[in-house]
């Protein structure tokens, strides 16, 4: 029994992971739609973003052929692997994601590029 949803817990952390992943290439993808313009933002963080999403990516099918064809694992080293996951793709992926409307993380961007927090808001 326990067998069965740790395969069902790493098969929802695959989906969701791939389903992130997804979403994420699409909104990079998206980028400076419709009108071309790529903020100094979205230029910069370009990169890391698709690293990230790739990364997402390439867990998601970890976790799915740990999921299908995983042969003894056990809860705490599955829990473990989720967490190391979330916390190396997801988390750095939200923190960028959200640093324009973070006044600690705007200034952080401007302190280390020396430039103005530009990311296409406002007029």
């Amino acid at each position: 029994m326990q067998s069965v949803l740790l395969r069902v817990a790493a098969l929802a952390w695959a989906g969701l992971s791939l389903l992130l992943a997804l979403h994420w290439f699409v909104e990079l993808g998206m980028v400076g739609f419709p009108d071309g313009h790529v903020t100094p933002f979205a230029r910069a963080t370009g990169p890391l973003l698709h690293v990230l999403a790739t990364a997402c990516l390439a867990q998601g099918l970890y976790f799915l052929c740990m999921g299908l064809f995983g042969k003894g694992f056990g809860a705490h080293g599955l829990g473990l692997q989720v967490l190391i996951a979330a916390v190396l793709t997801v988390a750095p992926v939200l923190i960028v994601r959200n640093c324009p409307q973070s006044r600690t993380c705007s200034s952080a961007y401007e302190a280390l590029t020396n430039t103005m927090m530009d990311d296409g808001a406002g007029g």
